[in-house]
């Protein structure tokens, strides 16, 4: 073409000009004015192809649980030969073509001869530009100068590659495979059965996937172009980030997943990994595919053991939230598992298995894999959830969250079968560990490469500064009961109610560095439809200060009441000093019900941690106000703390106090000499009142020792007064009369 010849012309003589990039980049046909793209080719649904992929599926009885979802269109299709070039002055140029394939319910892009050079950067997008793959840039060379583009929803993309005028393309790519998608849960719509996963699946972020939030990040969903005899096809599988016994900074983006799945470095190369493919509230609608990571490299693989570890080509970006996942290598059966997976490529769903695992030998004549005897566990029966062609792959972790196994296969079976036909077989992690001495056919070489001896692992999560558990901080005790407390007229204390509170805060005094991970909230009510509802953490000693810490808005699902939630965080939170916990709320009509738990009203001042935020935005303790309420909120916050910040659960003591009507002196007595106390005085309304301590010594009373301290009560009006005390372990009190 002579356009391109004068370009070349142009850019090897060209201006040197550097080009920034902005943190995300956009395609400069977005914002640059173009020519209108006229240049659209039209390919037909190749029916022969897709009836082809659904004979061999049906005829050859498999139980392996891979999904082909899309037929391969052979083109070949590069700058050189085919589409539409233009020119930004000053900038570069765009090289764009259109690809049509009616009736498609998504397409994918197999690319080949892929070189990018720095500045470069190519896209795919539909032609609202409302879903993009790319930027792939000159970080894509890693994989081996293949490209395989995601599956996008819809039967037109827009290819479109920006080529700053210091660039010299001196090597064309070329788009050899357009994968034609005749079925994907992505776009709610089938040409042929099984196009979604069943209604009997468990959404990862309703009330069973609570606990599982850190786990889930791990796993993703897999796409993999497979070419094979001159006929290309894609395939969705699931896989799972997984923990090294090695530092946070040598930490490598290995996947685990099934040897089915991904069995060459071919395939390796040619499939990308979705993180964060999930509704944001339970069965909410479903989200827009987020951008994957193309390409990897294979580690290990092992047939008769059905497992394979890769490396993705590029790291993971902070905005998928990773989570690299535990494992356990022991052989002991598991007393229960939970499998975390993507069926038909749909959105992450949950299985749960609470019986103990058996220990199982797995075939599958169909596709000629014969597994090592008694190398697999099988599950029983799922108690909740199923498992379905796209999950092959998956892990199951235990009840410690750690992996024990990965998806080889089991039966077809629907959501209306017994129990006894829901069933499946894991590959045994025990096995895949070190069975085999070879690097190349083991784990342990790859997941504890200095050879510590590890034989468990916790799961590590980059939000967090630390690895494994985490514990959890409030001010309701084990024993305490909680309740819901009415206002007024109508609603709650913790929820929209007849005084108009828009926000609910417990303070959490902190005295060390705090690592916050995230919050637990004991829901008390919801509204029928779920509720909108803010969370939020904010610093503070007297009050939240704005703007918060974190805040994230959220639909919490009715299944949620009498159930602590869950809310992890985007990043871990340092926080030195006193902050706050809690949520906010809008008022809607009718009314959007949500109500948290509080502690039973408590007898005194001084134990009182809770907040709330009136209309006009100002924030007041609930013991502020008239009459005094002495409450805590049912929240909790997650992560790691220093001994001070650890919450004392008092255990309540009736002070010893001797006081004289006409002494203006209060004596009370600590039967712990050594202690190291506080003393407060309040007064009926629960108003803190100054007093001033005049000496603390040792005393002798009704044959014991005590530790006595004298306060000065002489400025104090007439009047019944409570004083309260604090050490170590106890909260203790009591009350005196002031007569003059």
């Amino acid at each position: 073409m002579k356009l391109y010849a004068e370009i070349f012309f142009i850019i090897f003589f060209g201006y040197g000009m550097a080009i920034s990039h902005a943190q995300h980049p956009v395609a400069w046909s977005a914002q640059f004015s173009l020519p209108e793209l006229t240049l659209f080719l039209n390919f037909s649904a190749p029916y022969e192809k897709i009836e082809q992929a659904m004979e061999e599926e049906w005829n050859n009885h498999s139980d392996l649980k891979t999904w082909i979802y899309a037929a391969g269109i052979e083109t070949s299709l590069n700058p050189h030969t085919s589409g539409q070039w233009d020119t930004i002055p000053g900038k570069g140029y765009v090289w764009r073509i259109g690809i049509h394939a009616e009736r498609a319910l998504s397409l994918n892009l197999f690319i080949e001869n892929y070189r990018m050079q720095p500045g470069m950067a190519l896209y795919v997008y539909d032609r609202s530009m409302e879903n993009i793959a790319g930027p792939f840039d000159v970080r894509n060379n890693a994989n081996g100068g293949v490209l395989p583009v995601q599956s996008l929803p819809g039967d037109m993309l827009v290819v479109e590659w920006n080529i700053p005028v210091h660039s010299l393309p001196r090597n064309d790519f070329t788009i050899t495979s357009i994968g034609y998608g005749f079925r994907d849960a992505a776009a709610n719509g089938r040409m042929v059965p099984l196009a979604e996963s069943a209604n009997c699946n468990v959404d990862v972020n309703c009330k069973t996937g609570n606990h599982w939030q850190r786990e889930q990040r791990s796993v993703v969903r897999m796409e993999t172009i497979i070419r094979t005899g001159g006929v290309t096809r894609t395939q969705y599988c699931t896989g799972t980030l997984i923990n090294q016994a090695v530092d946070a900074d040598r930490k490598k983006p290995y996947i685990l997943t099934a040897h089915h799945c991904i069995s060459t470095n071919e395939l390796a190369r040619a499939t990308t990994f979705v993180f964060g493919y999930e509704n944001p509230h339970c069965e909410g609608d479903k989200p827009s595919v987020p951008a994957g990571i193309t390409g990897s490299s294979l580690i290990a693989t092992k047939r008769d053991l059905d497992f394979t570890l890769v490396e993705l080509s590029n790291n993971i970006a902070s905005e998928h939230r990773p989570y690299f996942a535990g494992w356990n290598t022991s052989p002991d059966a598991p007393q229960g598992v939970t499998g975390i997976h993507h069926p038909q490529g749909d959105v992450k769903k949950m299985s749960l298995e609470t019986d103990p695992l058996v220990t199982s030998t797995f075939n599958d004549p169909g596709t000629n894999l014969y597994c090592v005897e008694n190398a697999h566990w099988r599950v029983r029966h799922w108690e909740k959830g199923i498992t379905e062609a796209g999950s092959s792959g998956s892990a199951i972790f235990d009840m410690e969250h750690k992996i024990v196994g990965i998806l080889s296969g089991g039966p077809k079976y629907s959501c209306t079968d017994g129990l006894e036909k829901r069933y499946d077989f894991y590959s045994k992690f025990s096995e895949q560990w070190n069975r085999n001495p070879v690097a190349g056919e083991n784990l342990k070489s790859w997941l504890d490469p200095d050879a510590k001896g590890i034989t468990s692992l916790w799961g590590y999560d980059p939000c967090a500064p630390y690895e494994g558990r985490c514990d959890t901080l409030g001010h309701i005790g084990a024993k305490e009961t909680m309740m819901l407390i009415e206002s007024g007229r109508w609603g709650y204390l913790t929820s929209q109610n007849d005084q108009r509170w828009t926000g609910f805060a417990e303070k959490i005094r902190n005295d060390s560095i705090a690592n916050i991970i995230g919050m637990e909230v004991h829901v008390a009510k919801i509204s029928g439809a779920g509720s909108k509802v803010q969370f939020a953490i904010w610093r503070g000693t007297n009050f939240p200060v704005a703007p918060p810490l974190f805040r994230i808005d959220t639909i919490v699902a009715a299944d949620y009441i009498n159930y602590p939630m869950h809310i992890y965080f985007d990043k871990a939170l340092d926080i030195t000093g006193d902050f706050f916990v809690g949520y906010n709320l809008e008022y809607s009509n009718p009314i959007d019900t949500f109500a948290v738990y509080q502690s039973a009203k408590r007898p005194y001042a001084g134990i009182s941690a809770m907040y709330v935020e009136e209309r006009s935005g100002i924030w007041m303790a609930l013991d502020e106000y008239v009459p005094p309420v002495y409450s805590s909120l049912g929240v909790r916050v997650m992560g790691r703390f220093g001994k001070k910040s650890q919450p004392n659960f008092p255990t309540y003591r009736d002070l010893t106090i001797v006081s004289q009507p006409e002494n203006p002196v209060v004596f009370v007595f600590f039967e712990d000499p050594s202690s190291t106390v506080r003393v407060e005085c309040y007064d009926i309304s629960g108003k803190l009142m100054a007093i001033k301590e005049n000496n603390r010594y040792m005393v002798m009373y009704d044959e014991k020792i005590y530790l006595q301290v004298e306060i000065d009560v002489g400025d104090l009006p007439p009047g019944m007064y409570l004083i309260q005390a604090f050490d170590k372990k106890n909260k203790q009190s009591g009350k005196f009369v002031r007569l003059y």
